[in-house]
């Protein structure tokens, strides 16, 4: 009875998610639309859609209409899920206007049938999802013996919930107007510092991997002593929340930042990390055609101007001042901020190169920044780990649809960011057949990872290049 509970109640839950997230996508669109009931819509076209009279009321008389406004909302529209059938009667209104007329978002008289199925999918989702993550606990690697507590595995479940919504919702945005806004990557970026901080057991769970040596034959005179030894994995059957060094062993206290200048350090890399944030948050414009010099002189001179500057240059010394306070009293949350802030780096690392060397062989953008954005956000979510096994698992499906587009001879441009935000999500909700196949690539460290990594974006390019030749000579 008490599961039954819960799912009614995550249900409802995820269906005023998929509510907000329909909101949103409405609201911070490069053309706002006018779709969510929480949408006010002018004033002249309400009176408009009033006004207009469908053939079995015309055949009424006017005294027995009993609703003169027939657009006029109830608070049934306002219902997840089920308000958009309620909404639906709008559309067959929409049939009688002339499209000239009719609001952005409102074109179509099955306007409504996107978001009810975004809500539905919503609730679904964080039912299935619950009963995923909290019930049978099935993000757990492979060897765990001893379960996580049920208030860590609940609050990662929450946390989760509240990372899918920005990605459901900067995907859709992203599938109508090729645009991620700032708006829901930045707030984005800020919730999963502060989770990092007050809830650094969030982060999606890992193994301690630790090598000892062990006796395996007495010694004998005359021989090496290191052949009678052998190094042996033993993996900690407990669950550690990822972090920086994952899987190899959890910082220790050898590791931790103990003396002040080992806490001055991790203060300036925190910093180091955060400014890198705040630098790609500028409004950065540099005119490549033009000398250096006045290049240079327009860029100081836009970024001097914008009142954008300002706030991020606060921002970042807010941030350093609250950094030094972290690493001088929790040790727990320094280690999350460093999970958190070296994924984002390295997630906007990654894709940021992806659209430098794009742009550069092909000649045009060959990404937009808000994927640079939102990436980041990904990462201060997840950690460089996980920001890695994505930026190999969405090129899959780009290239797939990419390759149907050029088939079928439309349009080359498509929205990247849905596929980041589907590999995410299928990483988490497959996070332990993924680590525990991974986790023996990662325990060889981030400097060879870094390495393969640097590779591979240059074979992208060179791969890119032969690309771009062999269609100029024979798709053009």
């Amino acid at each position: 009875m008490e599961h039954a509970i819960a799912l009614i109640l995550f249900f409802i839950a995820g269906a005023f998610l998929g509510n907000l997230t329909n909101y949103f996508v409405d609201c911070f669109c490069w053309t706002p639309r006018f779709r969510s009931p929480w949408r006010v819509l002018p004033l002249e076209f309400t009176d408009r859609l009033n006004s207009v009279s469908l053939p079995a009321e015309r055949r009424k008389k006017k005294k027995q209409i009993k609703n003169p406004e027939p657009f006029a909302k109830i608070w049934l529209d306002f219902v997840p899920i089920i308000g958009w059938i309620s909404l639906s009667r709008i559309g067959t209104r929409l049939k009688l206007l002339p499209e000239t007329e009719r609001l952005p978002g409102l074109e179509s008289h099955w306007f409504w049938l996107r978001p009810f199925f975004i809500e539905l999918f919503a609730a679904l989702g964080s039912t299935w999802l619950f009963v995923w993550e909290v019930q049978q606990q099935m993000l757990l690697p492979e060897g765990i013996t001893v379960r996580e507590t049920w208030e860590t595995v609940f609050l990662r479940f929450c946390v989760h919930l509240i990372f899918f919504t920005l990605l459901l919702a900067a995907s859709l945005i992203d599938i109508d107007d090729m645009i991620i806004p700032d708006v829901l990557t930045i707030p984005g970026t800020i919730l999963g510092i502060v989770f990092a901080v007050w809830l650094p057991q969030t982060f999606l769970p890992a193994t301690e991997i630790h090598n000892e040596i062990v006796l395996t034959s007495p010694r004998e005179a005359g021989k090496n002593p290191m052949e009678s030894y052998d190094i042996r994995r033993s993996v900690a059957p407990k669950a550690v929340p990822l972090n920086i060094y994952s899987p190899n062993p959890v910082i220790t206290a050898q590791h931790e930042p103990v003396t002040q200048i080992g806490k001055i350090k991790t203060i300036l890399l925190l910093s180091l990390l955060w400014w890198f944030w705040c630098f790609a948050m500028l409004p950065r414009i540099w005119y490549g055609k033009l000398p250096f010099r006045k290049a240079a002189a327009i860029f100081c001179r836009w970024l001097y101007r914008s009142p954008r500057t300002k706030w991020l240059v606060v921002t970042a010394v807010a941030g350093s001042v609250c950094f030094a306070v972290i690493v001088s009293t929790s040790p727990a949350a320094t280690r999350g901020l460093l999970t958190a802030l070296t994924g984002m780096a390295s997630g906007m690392i990654l894709i940021w190169s992806i659209r430098l060397i794009g742009s550069a062989v092909l000649g045009c953008e060959a990404m937009g920044f808000g994927d640079v954005t939102l990436m980041g956000m990904i990462g201060m979510f997840l950690g460089w780990q996980s920001c890695i096994l994505i930026f190999f698992l969405a090129p899959f499906a780009g290239l797939i649809l990419g390759f149907l587009n050029m088939i079928a001879g439309r349009n080359r441009e498509f929205p990247y960011g849905p596929f980041l935000c589907l590999a995410t999500a299928g990483l988490v909700v497959a996070w332990k057949p993924v680590w525990t196949s991974m986790e023996s690539i990662f325990e060889l460290g981030g400097f060879i990872i870094g390495a393969v990594m640097l590779f591979c974006l240059v074979m992208f390019g060179v791969l890119l290049g032969l690309w771009r030749k062999i269609r100029n000579r024979f798709l053009v």
